[in-house]
């Protein structure tokens, strides 16, 4: 019989979506126009979510605030995992506690608006993450070969809290200037992260995941995972990013970038 290489696997999924991603987010990047209309529109109605949709809902659309099914989703499925394979106890931990945290935010932090959306497309893949990560993290363990430093232990717990707490507080600033005014998308402002970063919950979200991957093996699937994470974290920065600068114009604060503070 022929044995089904898990780690090769999951690590074709996860370079296949972020090519999948970045090859659309670099077109819409640079305002890239096809002649054949209906490009153009799937690009518009299946890639953005948010406020960058600039789009009334259609059928295959579902609400922004259905985020919250990737973590209860995700939650169960991975608890479940980790009971039963028992592998990678720390990592596996706080990844649960990540996805905990989200869950709290979505239900108790954010402040969806009515009219946010997202296409079904994007929602499944949220859908899929998730318990991907847990599958990814087990393969991980499958296949390693070297074992984990107490320094990359320390390193990356420290990392994984600081860049946690940062996110947090991000959205927790990002919920308060709602409450605040009257339009749903204000210049975010309140937390020091915004006064270099458009979208640091971005950023912050591409730390965790290095968190995790210094807890891991750093398997091929791993490394594949976090390429994935950057990948998409990037575009959605870039993509945010521009929609401001676009959306204020000269109001919108000058030095703030959407990457790296002062170049990017």
């Amino acid at each position: 019989m022929i044995e089904i290489n898990i780690n090769l696997l999951l690590s074709l999924f996860w370079l296949a979506i972020s090519v999948a991603v970045l090859i659309p987010g670099l077109w819409l990047l640079f305002d890239g126009k096809t002649s054949i209309t209906i490009i153009n529109i799937i690009l518009q109605r299946f890639y953005l979510f948010g406020k960058l949709k600039n789009e009334k809902q259609i059928l295959t659309d579902v609400p922004k605030s259905y985020f919250r099914h990737f973590y209860i989703i995700g939650l169960l499925i991975n608890i479940v995992l980790f009971v039963f394979y028992r592998s990678s106890y720390v990592l596996f931990i706080i990844f649960i506690c990540h996805m905990f945290r989200r869950l709290y935010e979505c239900i108790y932090v954010h402040r969806f608006s009515q009219n946010a959306s997202m296409s079904f497309l994007h929602y499944l893949i949220g859908i899929i993450h998730y318990p991907l990560v847990g599958l990814t993290i087990i393969t991980d363990d499958k296949y390693s070969s070297k074992n984990i430093s107490i320094i990359n232990y320390c390193f990356a717990l420290l990392l994984f809290l600081n860049a946690s707490y940062i996110q947090y507080r991000v959205h927790l600033t990002l919920a308060q200037n709602r409450r605040k005014e009257n339009e749903n998308y204000p210049i975010p402002n309140g937390y020091w992260a915004f006064e270099y970063f458009s979208c640091p919950n971005y950023i912050a979200e591409i730390f965790i995941y290095i968190s995790f991957l210094f807890l891991s093996h750093r398997t091929l699937c791993f490394l594949s995972l976090t390429i994935w994470v950057i990948v998409n974290q990037c575009l959605s920065a870039l993509l945010t990013h521009r929609w401001y600068c676009q959306h204020y114009q000269q109001l919108y604060p000058s030095k703030r970038c959407a990457i790296i503070p002062f170049i990017l």
